[in-house]
């Protein structure tokens, strides 16, 4: 009896893997048809998206600001084109007047000099005067992720430009720095400081460009229902006027090592870029949550 009961039990094991095997190849061939209707029903969402507005409203209507005279503030030759190109092209396409200041040459890697002129090259492509463009030499102010930059002394610096050129708003990175370098958020800090110092004119609209999680950083284009969604204030372009942006970063040829590529074809900055407009309310909440 034990030796004809064996097949049996054999039987009964196999049947049982079978039917469990077929089971999870059923699950995930319904799973993956499930994903691949959402990713498809989410690109006739861009599309729908981008042909709506993208292509066919008005340039003027595109991100509204309202800004007249501009100054945006960046750390490093070459942020001005990764993060901030849509805009910077914008802008001056509606007939803004965009002032950079730069607060460091980029001399972390012994480039100072040849970073200073593809600043002046690249800006050029976006559409921004040479005159308009301001870099900064200061020994306090070292290209490092080490560096502690001084933060009052990079608040007198942006307070000198604001009223030296009447501007009415200001744009530059937000706490996270989208790359989380510490040379991008000490910008932030600066700006918080002069809020709390009552040293912002009140004139001056303050705009902070969106930190985003790694995935949507890196969707590109897919990135735009998601900023409609979440943001008011956008910038972004159609394909033919990224290239300018992207033929303006490969301007900065000390820095277009592999992964530059890389970034240029898949970051959602080189199309995209959603603005909060900030407040001293804004910056005393910020300042808590560091605490």
């Amino acid at each position: 009896m034990l030796f004809n009961e064996a097949p049996y039990k054999f039987e009964v094991i196999y049947n049982f893997y079978l039917k469990f095997v077929s089971e999870i190849l059923v699950y995930i061939r319904n799973f993956i048809l499930y994903i691949g209707v959402w990713l498809i029903g989410y690109l006739c969402v861009c599309c729908v998206v981008y042909r709506r507005y993208a292509r066919k409203l008005p340039t003027r209507i595109r991100g509204a600001l309202g800004a007249k005279r501009v100054l945006l503030v960046i750390a490093h030759p070459d942020d001005e084109c990764m993060f901030f190109g849509p805009t910077i092209f914008r802008l001056c396409e509606q007939g803004a007047e965009v002032y950079i200041l730069c607060l460091s040459n980029g001399n972390f890697e012994g480039k100072g000099s040849q970073r200073r002129k593809e600043l002046w090259e690249a800006c050029q492509h976006l559409g921004v005067p040479d005159t308009n463009i301001c870099l900064i030499t200061d020994s306090r102010l070292l290209d490092s992720p080490k560096a502690q930059w001084p933060v009052p002394v990079i608040a007198k610096l942006i307070e000198h430009r604001l009223e030296a050129f009447d501007i009415d708003t200001l744009v530059t990175f937000d706490r996270g720095g989208i790359s989380s370098h510490p040379n991008h958020s000490a910008v932030f800090y600066a700006v918080a400081y002069m809020f709390v110092e009552k040293n912002m004119p009140q004139k001056c609209s303050v705009y902070t460009l969106d930190s985003v999680n790694i995935l949507r950083k890196y969707l590109g284009f897919l990135d735009l229902p998601l900023s409609f969604v979440l943001s008011s204030k956008r910038y972004f372009l159609r394909w033919t006027e990224s290239r300018r942006v992207t033929r303006a970063m490969k301007r900065h040829k000390s820095q277009m090592v592999w992964f530059r590529y890389l970034y240029i074809m898949f970051s959602r900055y080189m199309v995209i870029n959603t603005l909060r407009k900030i407040n001293l309310a804004d910056i005393e909440l910020e300042l808590e949550v560091d605490d």
